[in-house]
Parts: C-alpha cells; sequence; structure tokens
C-alpha cells in the first residue's frame, strides 16, 4: 500500500512548495523561517498534526483515555518548535489555532493542557491563540489544529557543513505526526483492532497506545547539540522522511545513509509488513524510528556518542 493509495501525495505538496517559493521571493528556510527584524533576527514556524487527529478522537471514543488529547497538545508543539530547533533555534513563544464542528469543552481543554506543559518543557511560553467554531465547515465531533511559534537562533554563525561530517540520529517515540492517513487506511483495510495489544509489535500495551505516542520533545537535547558539542545543523524528520528532509540540513552537500543502521521499532515494522508499505514507499512517508538529525564534526563525535546513549551514526557527509 501507497501513500496515494490514502489520498495523500507528496509530489503534489512539493509543487505548491517550490510554486510558493517562486511566487514569494526568497525568505523561506529549510525548517523554520529566517527574519530580520531591528537588533538581529527571529525564526518562525507553523504546523499541525495532520490526521493523527482523527485517529486520537477514534481511540478516545473507544476506550476514554483522555491522555491521548493531551498528546495531541504536544504534538503540535514538537511539530513546531522542532523545526525552529532544526534551524538552529530556540523557541520563545507559542501561539495556537483550535477550529470545530462544535466545541467540546473538555477535549479542548486536555488537548490545550498538553499544549501549555510541552511549551514548558522546551522553554516556551503560549502567549495566544483563537478557538473557532465552525458549524456547517467541519463536522461535529471533529476538529483541527495549527500552532505558530517564535524563536531566536541560538548563535549568530553555524560552522559551514564539509565532508566527512557525522550524520547523528536521535530516536523518534514511533510515527511522531506523519503518515497517518496511510496508517489509518492499513488500519481499516487489514481490521486491525486498535484497542487490543498485539505480539507482533513487541508490547503488551494496545496499538492504539503505541500509534498515538506524542511527538518527541528536542529542544534540550538540540541546545546542548549546538552549543556544547558544535552541531552545525539539524534536519527534524518529518513528511518525506529522511530522503526529503535531511537534504534541507546539508547546505547542497550530498550524504550517504547506511540505511541498514536504521532502528525501526517493532510496532512501527508490524504496521509496515502488515500494510504491504514497499521499503522505498516506506522511507519516503514516515521517519522510520529516526526523529531527529545532526550534522556533527567528526572530532566531536566521540564526545557526543558518550554523552547521549541513545544517539547513534547513521551516515556521514560525502
Amino acid at each position: 500500500m501507497r501513500y496515494e493509495d490514502a489520498g495523500v501525495s507528496i509530489e503534489r505538496a512539493n509543487a505548491l512548495v517550490e510554486w510558493l517559493k517562486g511566487t514569494v521571493g526568497g525568505g523561506i528556510g529549510s525548517f523554520a523561517t529566517r527574519v530580520r527584524v531591528p537588533g538581529g533576527s527571529i525564526l518562525l514556524s507553523t504546523d499541525g498534526v495532520g490526521t493523527k487527529i482523527l485517529l486520537a478522537l477514534e481511540y478516545y471514543g473507544l476506550t476514554g483515555k483522555e491522555e491521548v488529547m493531551e498528546n495531541l497538545g504536544q504534538d503540535l508543539v514538537a511539530m513546531v518548535s522542532n523545526d525552529i530547533l532544526a534551524d538552529g533555534g530556540r523557541t520563545l513563544h507559542f501561539l495556537d489555532y483550535y477550529a470545530t464542528g462544535r466545541l467540546d469543552g473538555r477535549v479542548a481543554s486536555v488537548l490545550l493542557s498538553g499544549v501549555i506543559k510541552a511549551c514548558r518543557k522546551v522553554g516556551a511560553r503560549l502567549v495566544g491563540g483563537e478557538t473557532a467554531e465552525l458549524p456547517g465547515m467541519l463536522p461535529e465531533g471533529v476538529f483541527d489544529v495549527a500552532g505558530f511559534g517564535v524563536g531566536v537562533p541560538l548563535k549568530r554563525r553555524f560552522p559551514a557543513v564539509r565532508p566527512g561530517d557525522a550524520l547523528v540520529a536521535f530516536p523518534s517515540s514511533g510515527f511522531h505526526s506523519n503518515g497517518y492517513s496511510l496508517i489509518r487506511k492499513i488500519i481499516s483495510s487489514r481490521g486491525l483492532d486498535i484497542t487490543r495489544p498485539y505480539r507482533e509489535t513487541g508490547s503488551r500495551r494496545p496499538l492504539g497506545d503505541l500509534l498515538l505516542r506524542p511527538t518527541r520533545l528536542y529542544a534540550r537535547i538540540g541546545r546542548e547539540m549546538f552549543l556544547k558539542f558544535g552541531a552545525k545543523r539539524g534536519a527534524h524528520i518529518t513528511g518525506g522522511g529522511i530522503p526529503e528532509n535531511l537534504p534541507r540540513a546539508l547546505s547542497g552537500r550530498e550524504a550517504r545513509i547506511f540505511w541498514d543502521r536504521i532502528r525501526t521499532p517493532r510496532f512501527m515494522r508490524f504496521i509496515l509488513e502488515v500494510g504491504e508499505v514497499p521499503e522505498e514507499e516506506a522511507r519516503r512517508v514516515f521517519n522510520m524510528g529516526v526523529g531527529f538529525v545532526f550534522v556533527v564534526p567528526k572530532r566531536r563525535l566521540k564526545a557526543v556518542l558518550r554523552r547521549f546513549k541513545e544517539a547513534y551514526v547513521i551516515g556521514e557527509v560525502v
């Protein structure tokens, strides 16, 4: 099964982005957008959680587990703050947009609690937002959220990417917030029950718990990587996977990826195998277990791997 089978085209999205870049000219960054202001510059980013919301609503309706709604709040902050981090910044301020067909105060408050908690974890403040009740536009029981972040660069300058630099990966918690249209298609077409565990996942937890793990927040790791270990660039591995996100961090250079080193969690492999997703397609849709990649000078590599036991090398700049 492919992403197109679930109604999503990466090519159409990429074409729209390229058109937009050509229309507005320069200024659109690799992950976040850097804007010059009096006294320096700021980094801006916006993102959403996508159709992971629909799976969360289904699971919430079946189980009543409110933590899945709170997790969506962290997803929202992570999608924005991780992008700002990828461009060498830290998030200071966050705003949200919550749109729904009919406002469920309990669901909204739990989700926004997750936003507030996640903001605190990355050192940001929720400073505003908009709640829109849109009957006739969105069906009752459905909502969508978007987040907007403002950050500042951690450093004035970052070293140039050079051949021999190492690509250091930090694991994801799972699928994070991308590819859920395909995941939902696999679940429905293969008759999977998200309320029960599957032995093949290597976990005793229900499948829904695994699929709805919140997106990791890499802000604290990133600050240390950039300020202490001299990381040159970062790549937030989201839609498009490693093949489409990593090049945005390489300043035009090429990379050699050691795909056999990628550590994909068993529950992610379970979904890919049940859905008969071709490996090449999976790599272009999902993070495959890698949530963030830093470009690190080779001379600092040993120190990084000593400091962060979960980190590992997945490639090098060539």
